[in-house]
């Protein structure tokens, strides 16, 4: 509850503190993670038309 009256007497908040459990890296490589799966999904979306193409011939 310590950290709670911190974050709530500061007159700026930091979207990045020293009392987050999950780290700046962290969220950096799940953004990566994220961006990569995404691009995957649409080459094998793009994929699946090109295919379906040669299906229906």
């Amino acid at each position: 509850m310590d950290i709670k009256k911190k974050i709530g007497n500061s007159n700026t908040l930091n979207f990045f503190s020293q009392e987050m459990i999950v780290t700046k890296k962290s969220l950096n490589e799940n953004q990566l993670k994220y961006t990569y799966q995404k691009q995957l999904i649409s080459d094998l979306d793009h994929k699946h038309k090109e295919w379906s193409k040669f299906v229906d011939n």
